[in-house]
């Protein structure tokens, strides 16, 4: 990934994105004005930060992005499978639906989500101009989110998926993620023999590489082009949140996508 500054902003890009058609960014945790344990860009607004210094850091956000505030679209991440289409932002009195993938093809709306841990996939279709963003933590890697989000865009925007760029973004790795002998059960039972190549075991200790796993889910759903960001939340505490390594009690980082218009090609 591209490492880039804006307005005492740092975020990353995936180097397979073409700049020139679609504006996203992964974005740290510096630059924004939370304290404490959520220092300083968290886009968290139900971890306990303050309300003000949240929208505060949005908006910082969104000029870093050169995207309009309004045009954000975002939900209520719940470790599922929903998958939600839009074409207009979500308004700033309308409810956050339940979903964990989003997707638009209205260059005036920008997709957000919120990580700490969780695998960000940011999907883009160059020949239908469309684009997509994922939450897939262990439970939505377990129900394949990643095949179902390529599954969507086959159905909504007529998508080939041998057309699609796959990016994995920052997220704990598969040396920090240590899980419980019921996880891989339940990996195997999905993923049966395969799944056997997404754990490691280490000094008595079972670890999950949601990394391999969603790639694995990305490729059976045949896309080509997938590029990992290979950036550990756990092990750069001075970059990213950790759900796992601070104990919960951390913010949330941002990742942004959203279409330029034709004219800006």
């Amino acid at each position: 990934m591209n490492r880039c500054e804006a307005n005492g902003l740092r975020y990353y890009q995936f180097e397979g994105l073409p700049t020139d058609q679609v504006d996203h960014a992964v974005f740290t945790r510096l630059g924004g004005a939370s304290s404490g344990a959520y220092s300083a860009l968290n886009l968290g607004g139900t971890v306990g930060d303050k309300p003000e210094a949240v929208v505060e850091n949005h908006r910082r956000l969104f000029k870093a992005a050169g995207r309009d505030y309004e045009s954000r679209f975002d939900v209520w991440q719940v470790h599922g499978t929903t998958m939600v289409y839009s074409d207009q932002p979500r308004s700033q009195d309308q409810k956050h639906q339940p979903a964990d993938g989003i997707f638009t093809d209205n260059p005036d709306v920008t997709l957000i989500m919120r990580f700490a841990d969780c695998v960000p996939l940011v999907l883009y279709d160059p020949v239908n101009r469309a684009v997509g963003l994922v939450h897939a933590g262990w439970q939505g890697t377990l129900l394949r989110i990643g095949e179902l989000a390529v599954d969507y865009m086959r159905e909504r925007f007529n998508s080939d998926p041998a057309n699609l760029f796959a990016g994995i973004g920052p997220s704990i790795c598969g040396s920090c993620y240590e899980v419980g002998e019921d996880v891989r059960e339940r990996f195997l039972k999905t993923f049966e023999a395969d799944g056997r190549s997404f754990f490691s075991e280490r000094n008595g200790s079972l670890y999950l590489d949601l990394w391999g796993a969603n790639a694995y889910s990305l490729r059976k759903a045949g896309v080509r082009q997938i590029e990992q960001s290979g950036l550990c939340t756990a092990e750069n505490l001075d970059e990213w949140y950790s759900y796992r390594k601070e104990k919960g009690f951390t913010g949330r980082f941002g990742v942004v996508i959203g279409l330029k218009h034709a004219e800006h090609k």
